[in-house]
């Protein structure tokens, strides 16, 4: 397995892709978010009526065929359509409400799971790859070098989602913990890898947190860039 590949999961509003995103830039290497894997896919179904009764199947087989497709200049994920063609995929729509109590249903599907296995593999690039998700160091990268878990209390949880997507606290703080017993109840429940390094963001700031994990990442022997 891939050993330049720094995984960081865990579960809502812990700070993840914005900690995925500053460090990617900082180190120079290819920055994923693989949750937006599962969106991507959920999209597909819809795009194809595909029902979540049928994607073991369905879905699973357009999955392998390679009708999921990344864009490296865009970092976007998107959907190939006939010809080749490729719609990419903007983070509203990925994001939208729709989609977000869509994709359970979708993600908890194991042949969907392993037919995304793959794909998510195949998003490594050299120098290196900052991934995350809340299975990168579990399932997706187990052999990365170095794998963080970001967790946060849900009361802040919330409190990000208020600021950030404008979401009433009470929705939003309902949304953190039905998603968390979601992760926690599926076949393959959310959990840190066991050299997985525990970071609690409850509070920290986005720059802290970024200095951590320069720090984690140099002490792991990744060479730095620059801000």
């Amino acid at each position: 397995m891939l050993e330049r590949v720094i995984a960081i999961d865990g579960g809502a509003a812990t700070g993840k892709s914005t900690a995925m995103v500053r460090l990617a830039r900082h180190l120079g290497w290819r920055g994923v978010s693989t949750g937006h894997v599962y969106r991507a896919a959920t999209m597909l179904a819809m795009a194809e009526g595909i029902a979540p009764q049928d994607a073991a199947v369905r879905l699973a087989g357009r999955l392998r065929d390679g009708a999921l497709a990344y864009d490296v200049e865009a970092q976007a994920y998107g959907l190939r359509g006939a010809g080749g063609s490729v719609r990419v995929l903007e983070v509203p729509a990925l994001t939208s409400p729709e989609v977000s109590a869509l994709t359970p249903q979708y993600s908890r599907v194991p042949e969907v799971r392993a037919a995304l296995l793959d794909f998510q593999r195949g998003l490594y690039a050299e120098p290196g790859l900052v991934a995350d998700g809340r299975d990168c160091g579990t399932v997706v990268f187990p052999g990365a070098r170095l794998k963080v878990w970001l967790e946060v209390d849900p009361v802040e949880a919330a409190r990000r989602l208020e600021r950030g997507l404008g979401v009433p606290f009470a929705a939003a703080y309902a949304d953190v913990l039905e998603r968390n017993l979601a992760d926690r109840n599926r076949p393959n429940p959310m959990r840190p890898a066991e050299d997985a390094l525990v970071m609690d963001t409850t509070r920290l700031t986005p720059d802290e947190v970024l200095r951590v994990l320069v720090e984690l990442a140099r002490r792991r022997g990744f060479a730095q860039g620059s801000d």
